[in-house]
């Protein structure tokens, strides 16, 4: 669990107010919501400040959706490669108090030693 400090009410469901606080703190949770990148390759690293909400959603009581795309890069000067790519992703988040509280999927790529 990822936890965003702000100064929010329970039991708030403005979904733009909500959006702005996070859009204002992205920078605070950039990494885990972009996740381990090394999947796609170990020279993948995210383009700064390239992180924007799509959307922020009503997911049920006190449960929100937050859509949103982010741009990471490859560069391998060996291998002639400079890509970008834009990634668009979704996460489901709560209210707490003093907090939202985002529901980030470990996805972490396995060592060798735990694939086998």
């Amino acid at each position: 669990m990822l936890h965003l400090e702000c100064d929010i009410a329970p039991g708030e469901n403005d979904c733009a107010k909500l959006e702005s606080i996070i859009q204002r703190n992205i920078l605070k949770i950039a990494e885990p919501l972009a996740g381990d990148l090394q999947w796609y390759s170990q020279n993948a690293r995210i383009v700064p400040e390239s992180f924007k909400i799509i959307s922020v959603e009503n997911g049920g009581p006190n449960r929100f959706k937050m859509l949103y795309h982010f741009e990471w890069n490859v560069f391998n000067p060996c291998l002639d490669l400079n890509e970008t790519v834009t990634q668009k992703e979704q996460i489901m988040f709560r209210v707490v108090p003093g907090a939202l509280a985002f529901e980030v999927i470990d996805n972490t790529r396995p060592s060798p030693g735990d694939e086998l």
